[in-house]
């Protein structure tokens, strides 16, 4: 899965705002993931790519 709208979550990470990250993973991520078991089952790394 390729996330697109990174804006909030690459703009928390840089100003070390962890609620802030968590805040924009769940809420711009999560949803595109489905089930809540599938949020967490499928997820091996995350990076970031330009």
């Amino acid at each position: 899965m390729n996330v697109r709208r990174w804006d909030k979550i690459v703009g928390s990470w840089a100003a070390g705002d962890h609620q802030g990250l968590d805040d924009a993973w769940t809420a711009d991520v999560l949803p595109d993931l489905g089930s809540q078991r599938g949020q967490c089952e499928y997820i091996t790394n995350i990076g970031f790519a330009a």
